[in-house]
């Protein structure tokens, strides 16, 4: 089985910025502002996962879904772009879930607020899915420094 290190950089309002590393190969990653995992405005606890395919009825394909995830549930990698802290007026694609992307920059979000967010996310998803091509995988979340991350 394939390991895969998601490697977080600090968590701010605008979402929790890191790198998906897997056989020499990686992706920026963007998930929720950690909130002590709370469902749907938290990303998930620092920890090791065993990732598996799933279909998605909202995106009407398969995706890799993270398992046993303490106290939440169908925590999927998909595309997005913005994962901030809707709470702070921040705009998030997401709801506890973990997107790609190609690289880090900022972007107008909805709200007309130059937000930090990934671009070409499905392009990284897709990527992500070729390399993998639907075998399970590990998945081991971990904080790397507590450097700011604006």
């Amino acid at each position: 089985m394939k390991t895969a290190i998601l490697n977080r950089f600090n968590s701010t309002e605008q979402g929790t910025f890191g790198l998906l590393l897997l056989e020499g190969k990686y992706w920026h990653s963007l998930e929720l502002p950690d909130k002590d995992n709370q469902p749907n405005i938290s990303c998930i606890p620092n920890g090791e996962y065993i990732v598996q395919t799933r279909y998605s009825p909202s995106f009407k394909k398969r995706l890799y879904h993270v398992k046993h995830v303490p106290n939440r549930s169908f925590i999927l990698i998909h595309g997005a772009n913005f994962a901030g802290d809707k709470s702070k007026g921040w705009q998030s694609h997401l709801q506890g879930c973990i997107t790609l992307g190609k690289k880090i920059g900022r972007a107008k979000n909805r709200y007309g607020h130059n937000q930090r967010c990934v671009f070409s996310s499905r392009i990284a998803i897709e990527e992500f899915m070729q390399e993998l091509n639907g075998e399970d995988f590990k998945l081991i979340v971990q904080r790397i420094n507590n450097g700011t991350n604006n």
